[in-house]
């Protein structure tokens, strides 16, 4: 895809080039060159990680163009940006162009490729010496959007969207048939489309938009047994006999549509009073369809037999009803003391039913005899209602020299009705019902500006009073502080920290997480063509909560530390016709699970002609992870690059 998105991007630059050839004022700058890598290690770790390739690559390509003559032209202004295409996982292009009181349009495309590939990921098989993980995606999305407006500026304006989602890609997963778990090939293809209409508007003081969307999803997934994966990953005969896959399919098909509405509006309602207001609907509807097949020496526990073959067929149905509405009015009480008032409500309701049915063929029971083919079948429907309305207020000051002050509060009343099936139910207990809760949050903030010095801190609590789910906390805190001193252009000091405790003590939760990170960095400017930074950052993470054993739904406390130093360093030298600069960072981490990064840049340019320069780029990446060095890798990246600007 990055190879058909260069040569796209090569004809729109000489098509654009073309329709310049008027313009009284064009700039360009192109940064095009040769990358190269060499990887030491575990590839699939770097790819999972960093992923970068080898071969042309086009780091940056602008063009800006205005034409402000007089006669017929099609545009007066237009922009096009591209960068990462080629070796880059990650390609963008953006294209912009208009003419004054006629339109405006925004075109973008974005190309990004996605890996993971760990070797001890969710791999039961990793002590045998399987690698990679058996799950692993290699994928891509892309993104188009394009935006028109006609008569851009005027009272009213004719709004015109199309966006285009597509994820495609191989993966492996597994399943598990007749007793056994099977590495399964996946082959995925999802696209959504969505085409919107509306109106901009001006009318005395205000102004909005309302958009209507139409979007359509549609997705199939198509898995298959790997090649020589029908042992299964556990070989041990069940009662004296293999279980085993000779052929396994499994199709799943997916098509939905949501219309979308869109709003906002914002306005003078008085002298010092503004209002504004956003609306949002969408309204999805799907449908699911998956056929599975499955033939080889199977078992089932729940049945007490032997079977040979097996027919799933799945077909679901759901809704979803989403809509968000919310206010606020912005007030300047006397001067220098500003109150915000706002309220939001949120309401979700999602709707399902789903119908499955089974055919085992060639049963018998365990003790080989009763031969039967045996059919089961499933309705289940679950319906889910939530509710949340919000209200907050804000009073900020600014009229207190340089002290700024500001205070909030804000109360949210939450509430869930859950009607599930029986048949989900797999932990005693009621499941359904209705849950409400309420949360407060008082937040307080201060700023301070002396001269060179600048400091601001912030503080927010939340108190529910109840926790629906096993992740809802009851009490939270959060502190930030940053500081800041500037000796004029020489010397700049810059400290962040920021501390966060949540708590959920119930009974059988026990939910307690503490986060503190604070971080410092330095720039050093003794002369104007050299710059020196130097930083250091602590995170730290503590985390415990109770959780089921999924083997057995048994509860047992789960706990999490991370114990993190980052450092990093960087220098530029700029003089005449030459340029360097070198970086380094490292994080370290010393919790549950241990690792180090480094990093170290190089680059140098060299001004050839005032249009004309050449780079030399030098990247290395260095992956330490302690407890399993399967994953460690080393990889340099070199690169030579050509600058051509006017």
């Amino acid at each position: 895809m990055a190879k058909r998105f260069a040569y796209f991007v090569g004809l729109l630059v000489v098509a654009s080039w073309g329709a310049t050839a008027r313009a009284q004022s064009t700039q360009f700058s192109l940064d095009l060159g040769q990358q190269w890598t060499d990887v030491s290690g575990n590839n699939d770790v770097y790819r999972s990680q960093i992923n970068e390739g080898q071969g042309l690559l086009l780091r940056s390509f602008s063009l800006t163009t205005v034409d402000n003559s007089d006669g017929p032209k099609l545009f007066d202004h237009l922009r096009i940006d591209a960068a990462g295409i080629g070796a880059d996982p990650q390609a963008s292009f953006r294209l912009s162009a208009g003419l004054a009181h006629v339109y405006s349009l925004r075109f973008s495309y974005r190309h990004s490729e996605f890996y993971n590939a760990l070797p001890a990921y969710a791999n039961p098989l990793f002590a045998s010496g399987l690698t990679p993980g058996e799950h692993t995606i290699n994928r891509a999305l892309d993104t188009i959007n394009l935006d028109v407006e006609v008569l851009p500026g005027e009272a009213i304006t004719p709004l015109f969207g199309y966006q285009l989602v597509r994820y495609t890609g191989l993966g492996r997963s597994t399943a598990q048939v007749g007793q056994n778990e099977f590495r399964l090939l996946s082959d995925l293809n999802e696209t959504t489309q969505e085409i919107s209409g509306g109106v901009g508007f001006k009318a005395g003081g205000f102004e909005g938009r309302i958009l209507q969307g139409w979007r359509v999803f549609d997705s199939t997934q198509n898995d298959r047994l790997l090649p020589g994966g029908g042992a299964g990953n556990n070989p041990q005969p069940l009662l004296g006999q293999p279980v085993t896959l000779t052929n396994y399919t499994d199709y799943t098909e997916t098509r939905g549509t949501t219309p979308v509405t869109t709003g906002y509006l914002t306005g003078r309602l008085a002298d010092g009073v503004r209002l504004v207001a956003s609306f949002a609907r969408a309204d999805f509807e799907t449908d699911t369809g998956d056929d599975e097949a499955a033939s080889g020496t199977l078992a089932s526990f729940k049945l007490a037999r032997f079977y040979s073959g097996l027919s799933e067929s799945v077909h679901a149905h759901a809704q979803s009803l989403d809509w968000q509405g919310n206010a606020r009015i912005e007030a300047e009480i006397i001067d220098g003391l500003d109150l915000t008032v706002g309220y939001t409500k949120r309401h979700r309701e999602l709707d399902g039913l789903a119908t499955i049915a089974d055919l085992y063929a060639n049963t018998v029971n365990f003790s080989g005899a009763d031969p039967k083919s045996v059919s089961t079948l499933i309705n289940a429907q679950t319906a889910m209602e939530r509710n949340e309305n919000i209200v907050e207020a804000r009073l900020s000051s600014s009229n207190l020299g340089p002290l700024g002050l500001w205070v909030g509060w804000s109360r949210a009343n939450q509430s869930l009705t859950v009607a599930p099936a029986a048949a989900e139910i797999i932990v005693p207990g009621g499941q359904g019902g209705r849950f409400d809760r309420q949360v407060k949050r008082t937040s307080a903030g201060a700023t301070l500006a002396l001269a060179d010095v600048k400091l601001a801190v912030d503080w927010k609590k939340d108190d529910a009073d109840n926790a629906v789910v096993r992740t809802d906390y009851l009490n939270l805190e959060r502190w930030r502080g940053r500081a800041s001193w500037r000796a004029g252009s020489f010397l700049e000091l810059v400290g962040t920290a920021e501390r966060i405790k949540a708590e959920n003590p119930t009974a059988g939760i026990d939910q307690a997480s503490t986060t503190k990170h604070w971080e410092g960095n330095v720039v050093l400017t003794p002369v104007t063509a050299l710059s020196v930074s130097l930083g250091y950052g602590v995170y730290k993470v503590d985390s415990a909560i109770t959780i089921r054993v999924p083997q057995d739904f048994s509860l047992e406390p789960s706990l999490y530390t991370e114990d993190g130093t980052s450092k990093d360093a960087s220098l530029t030298y700029k003089v005449g016709r030459f340029g360097f600069d070198a970086g380094y960072s490292q994080f370290e981490n010393n919790g549950d699970l241990a690792l180090k990064l480094d990093r170290t840049t190089l680059g140098c340019d060299f001004d050839i002609t005032p249009t004309v320069g050449a780079s030399l780029r030098f990247d290395k990446h260095m992956y330490r992870e302690i407890a399993l060095p399967l994953d460690n890798f080393d990889a340099k990246i070199y690169g030579v690059f050509l600058r051509w600007h006017n």
